[in-house]
């Protein structure tokens, strides 16, 4: 009887280390998966609002080149005439915008539409940057020779926006998992040798974190492209109510001039927009920017390349812990 004993005890052991290290791959699994979904949702995050930053943009374009015409003549941004009444015109102009404020280089509040407290860090911010708070998103741009001018508005159109892409991102990820665990489970009851069945069930959690990285990549730069469609329409609908205000003022047509010029705004605002040209029959033609379209998919294509080499990293980690540990070395029957 107590040789019996002995001889159920380390397969006992032996149960116990397998069933350790498939809860470790279990583990590894799902801490991938919830990196994945964060920086999946950070970069959908992201996209959101840079559109809008961009979008605002469109709005503040005629108001930047304005003033930056101005200013290349010496003129001092401090000493322009009306800036106060212009401000509070243009932002009641835009329905996204809920302040305005324009900023010295040395980051002095020199015009604001309302005396409101913000937070440091979007007073600093470079042009071109955004930042967010629970209620507001904050935007900044290059507005004369040496100053910004940062726009203030909601937020809770993106938060909603983002909580539904998140809602079918969880859903996806939990799909997912749930299949990862199922595949496991089965590669750890059919295959009896230890290392094999780790090596498997490791390939198959990693086969799965490159195609959930993927498809958020996927994701993020198809809603890339469709913002730059919208953003080019806006543009588009932009110059075509410049166009109708000129032309109310009795100016025909074939009397414009410096059209290019005036285009140039837009692009000079926005990477994505390389070149416009206005049409006879007034429409408006883009043409995006090739290099900025290559940067940002290989951006999205780094971020899914670096979460794979971290997810390699993690597992060859714990591979140099547990055979140093002993933990996937080979019994003396062939199993763990």
């Amino acid at each position: 009887m107590p040789e019996r004993i002995r001889e159920m005890k380390p397969e006992i052991g032996r149960g116990t280390m397998r069933n350790r290290q498939r809860l470790m791959i279990e583990l590894l699994a799902l801490l991938l998966t919830v990196i994945t979904l964060a920086l999946g949702g950070l970069m959908y995050f992201s996209n959101l609002k840079s559109t809008r930053q961009n979008l605002i943009g469109v709005e503040l374009a005629d108001f930047i080149y304005n003033t930056d015409y101005s200013t290349k003549f010496g003129k001092r941004i401090e000493t322009f005439y009306g800036m106060q009444e212009d401000l509070l015109e243009l932002r009641d102009s835009i329905d996204d915008v809920d302040q305005l404020h324009i900023l010295s280089a040395e980051n002095q509040l020199l015009f604001s539409t309302e005396p409101a407290m913000l937070p440091e860090r979007a007073y600093s911010m470079p042009a071109g940057n955004n930042m967010s708070d629970r209620n507001h998103l904050y935007c900044m741009y290059t507005v004369g020779a040496d100053a910004r001018i940062l726009t203030v508005s909601g937020i809770s159109d993106i938060q909603r926006e983002m909580g539904g892409y998140l809602l079918k991102l969880v859903g996806i990820a939990t799909a997912g998992f749930l299949l990862v665990l199922l595949l496991i489970h089965l590669v750890w009851r059919m295959i009896p040798e230890g290392k094999r069945a780790y090596r498997i069930a490791a390939a198959v959690s990693l086969l799965w974190i490159a195609a959930f990285s993927a498809m958020t990549g996927v994701d993020a730069y198809r809603d890339y492209a469709g913002s730059s469609r919208e953003l080019c329409e806006c543009i588009g609908e932009s110059v075509q109510a410049d166009i109708a205000r000129v032309e109310a003022l009795g100016v025909a047509r074939k009397d414009f001039y410096e059209v290019e010029a005036y285009l140039q705004r837009y692009t000079y605002l926005i990477p994505e927009v390389e070149k416009l040209s206005l049409g006879e029959d007034d429409e408006i033609s883009y043409e995006m920017s090739a290099d900025y379209r290559r940067k940002m998919g290989l951006d999205y294509v780094l971020q899914a390349v670096l979460l794979l080499t971290f997810s390699l990293l993690i597992l060859a980690e714990y591979q140099f812990f547990v055979t140093n540990t002993g933990t996937l070395t080979e019994g003396q029957n062939g199993t763990v």
